[in-house]
C-alpha cells in the first residue's frame, strides 16, 4: 500500500495490548492475508455477538469492517464507519475519513476534515497537500508538503510535488530540509544529496535545463544506473530539443530495468520525432504488457496510431488513458496535440488548458498558444505566451511563443501597426535563436514571417544560417531533413529550381520518412519542362512514408475500447 492506504500491519500493533479473542485473531489473519470480505463478514459476526453479551467496546469489529469496506473501494461506507470511531481517536479516524474523500473525489471536503487535525504527522500533512494541490491551491499545498520535508526530510515524493508547483523558492525548500535533518540530530554535510536533488528539481521547474542536467549527472555519478534520476535527465534532454541524447537515456532506462513504466509515453514521443516506428510498436507492446492500467501504456499506443494517421483511434486511446488518470497531464497535452494536427484548434485548447491546470509546465502553454492563434483568438495567444515569459523568461520556447503570438495578429487597416507587430516578433525570434542555438521552431517560425512578407531571399539566407551553424545548431538529422526541406520549397518559389531539386534530394536521404519532398521535386520538374506543375497525369505518385504494419504485435490489430 502506498503512504495513504490502510497499513495492514498497524492493526496488530494497535490491538497487541489487547487480548483477543479467537474469531478476532482469525479477522486479524484474514485481514493481513487480504481477504478482506472474509474478515468482514467475520468482524460484523464479532460485533453481533459482543453486543448479544451487552459489551460496549466495539472498537475493534467496526475498525476491521471500515478498512475491509475501504480495501473493497466501498468508500462511502467506509466513512460511514470511520466517523463512528470519532470517540476512539478523532485525530486518526478523521484522517482515515479524508482517505475515503479523496478516492470519492471530494477534494475539498477531505482537505476541510484534515484541517481540523491539530498536530498533523506527516502521513496527515501530506495527505493535505495533495489534496490542496489537486484543488487547485497551490500556495496551500506548498505549505503542507514544506511541513512534511520539516518532519522528514527523506519523505522526497514531498519534493517532487513542490518542485512541481509554480514559484516555489528554492530557499524555503533548504530550510525545511535542514529543519528536518536537525530534528533527526544528523550532521547536513552527510545528506547533501537530498540537497542536490532539491536543487536540480526546481531548475528542471524553472525550465533552466542545462544547470539541471548537470546537477542530475553529478547525483548519478555518485549513484550510477539510478532510473529515477535518468528519468529526469531524459525529460530534460527533450526539453532542450535533444532527441538523440532522450532516446539514449531512455534506451538505458530500458536496459536497467525493462519493467519501468514511468514516462515512457515521453520515450514513444522521442521515438516519433525520429521516425523508429519499429521501435514505437515494440515500446506500445511491451507497455500494454507490463500494465494497461496505466496511462503512460495507453499514451504509447495512441501516438503508435496518431503515426499511422489513425487519428480516430489515436483519440480513443488517449481517452482511455484520461480515464485512467484524470491528473496525469501529458494525457491532456497529447490529446490536445492530435487534436491540433487534426485541425481541431478549438477542441485542443480545451486539452491544453485542463494540462495547463493540473501542471501548467511549457508544453502546456506551447500547445495553448498554438490554439489560440490557429482558432484565431490572437488576443487570448499574446496573453498566454506573456504568461509563458514570467513562468520561464529564458526559456526559448516561451521566447517563440511570444514571436508567434505577435506574428499571427490580424490584418489591421493600419498596415504600420502590423508591421511594427511582425518586427516584434522577428527580434523576439532572434532572441530566442540567440539563448537557444537548436530552437527549430524559432528558426521556421522567423522562416514563416520573412515568406509573409514574401522576402524570400531573407528566408533562404536563414536556412542557409541554419545549416552552417551561424545561428542554429540542429542536434538531429530530422532536424536537418526540415531545414533542407524548406530551403527547397524557398528555392523552387524563388525560381531557383536546379538548387531546390539538390537540397530537396539531402533532406530525403536526412530523413527517408519526410512527407511531400518527392512530390515538391516531381513539381519543380514539370515546371523546368514547361509542363502544368498541378497537372498529375498517369503519373504514380509514390508514398515515402515507411510502413508501420506490425507482423504479429499487439498494436497491428488492437480492440478501440480499452
Amino acid at each position: 500500500m502506498t503512504a495513504f492506504g490502510v497499513d495492514h500491519d498497524d492493526l496488530w500493533q494497535l490491538f497487541k495490548d489487547q487480548e483477543l479473542t479467537k474469531m478476532q485473531e482469525e479477522c486479524l489473519r484474514l485481514y493481513r492475508t487480504k481477504q478482506f470480505r472474509s474478515c468482514e463478514i467475520l468482524a460484523e459476526m464479532h460485533r453481533s455477538g459482543s453486543r448479544l453479551r451487552g459489551e460496549a467496546d466495539d472498537h475493534f469489529a467496526c475498525r476491521l469492517m471500515a478498512d475491509c469496506a475501504f480495501q473493497q473501494g466501498q468508500y462511502v461506507r467506509a466513512r460511514m464507519l470511520y466517523q463512528a470511531l470519532y470517540p476512539v481517536n478523532e485525530s486518526v479516524y478523521r484522517w482515515k475519513e479524508a482517505q475515503c474523500l479523496k478516492e470519492l473525489g471530494s477534494l475539498v471536503e477531505g482537505a476541510a476534515v484534515l484541517e481540523h487535525i491539530p498536530n498533523r504527522t506527516m502521513e496527515m500533512n501530506m495527505l493535505l497537500g495533495i489534496l490542496y494541490a489537486a484543488s487547485s491551491r497551490s500556495l496551500d499545498a506548498s505549505r503542507a508538503f514544506l511541513e512534511v520535508l520539516r518532519q522528514n526530510p527523506w519523505a522526497l515524493e514531498a519534493l517532487e510535488h513542490l518542485a512541481a508547483i509554480e514559484r516555489v523558492e528554492k530557499a524555503h525548500v533548504v530550510e525545511a530540509l535542514k529543519t528536518g535533518i536537525a530534528m533527526h540530530n544528523v550532521d547536513p554535510k552527510d545528506h547533501s544529496d537530498i540537497f542536490d536533488l532539491a536543487a536540480a528539481m526546481i531548475l528542471s521547474r524553472k525550465n533552466q535545463t542545462a544547470s539541471a542536467i548537470q546537477v542530475f549527472e553529478k547525483l548519478e555519478e555518485k549513484y550510477p544506473s539510478n532510473t529515477y534520476f535518468q528519468q529526469h535527465v531524459a525529460i530534460l534532454h527533450i526539453q532542450n530539443h535533444d532527441n538523440g541524447a532522450a532516446a539514449q537515456t531512455f534506451e538505458n532506462i530500458r536496459k536497467a530495468d525493462p519493467s519501468i513504466v514511468d514516462t515512457m509515453d515521453r520515450y514513444a514521443k522521442v521515438l516519433c520525432k525520429k521516425k523508429d516506428f519499429n521501435k514505437l510498436n515494440e515500446l506500445a507492446e511491451s507497455l500494454m504488457i507490463l500494465d494497461d492500467q496505466r496511462p503512460e501504456a495507453w499514451n504509447t499506443l495512441a501516438l503508435y496510431y496518431d503515426a499511422r494517421g489513425d487519428k480516430e483511434k489515436a483519440i480513443t486511446f488517449v481517452d482511455k488513458a484520461i480515464s485512467l488518470n484524470q491528473r496525469y497531464a501529458y494525457s491532456q497535452i497529447l490529446r490536445g496535440n492530435i487534436m491540433l494536427a487534426d485541425k481541431r484548434p478549438e477542441h485542443a485548447a480545451v486539452s491544453f488548458f485542463r494540462a495547463k491546470d493540473i501542471y501548467p509546465d511549457m508544453d502546456s502553454m506551447e500547445g495553448l498558444v498554438e490554439s489560440y492563434i490557429g482558432s484565431g483568438r490572437n488576443r487570448e495567444a499574446i496573453a498566454s505566451a506573456k504568461e509563458a515569459i514570467a513562468m520561464a523568461p529564458r526559456d526559448p520556447r516561451a521566447l517563440t511563443l511570444v514571436g508567434l503570438a505577435l506574428a499571427s495578429g490580424p490584418g489591421d487597416p493600419q498596415e504600420d501597426v502590423k508591421h511594427q507587430g511582425l518586427e516584434m516578433a522577428k527580434r523576439t525570434l532572434l532572441k530566442a535563436l540567440a539563448v537557444h542555438p537548436g530552437h527549430n521552431r524559432a528558426l521556421m517560425a522567423l522562416v514563416d514571417i520573412h515568406a509573409q512578407e514574401k522576402n524570400y531571399e531573407a528566408c533562404v539566407g536563414l536556412l542557409q544560417k541554419g545549416l552552417d551553424g551561424s545561428i542554429y545548431a540542429p542536434k538531429d538529422p530530422i532536424d536537418q531533413a526540415q531545414i533542407l526541406y524548406r530551403l527547397g520549397v524557398m528555392y523552387s518559389t524563388a525560381e531557383n529550381y536546379k538548387e531546390a531539386i539538390d537540397v530537396l534530394q539531402q533532406a530525403s536521404v536526412l530523413d527517408p520518412g519526410l512527407s511531400d519532398v518527392q512530390r515538391q521535386i516531381n513539381r519543380i520538374e514539370k515546371i523546368m519542362r514547361g509542363l502544368d506543375p498541378n497537372e498529375t497525369g498517369d503519373e504514380i505518385m509514390e508514398d515515402s512514408s515507411p510502413s508501420m504494419e506490425s507482423p504479429g504485435g499487439i498494436t497491428a490489430d488492437l480492440p478501440t475500447e480499452g
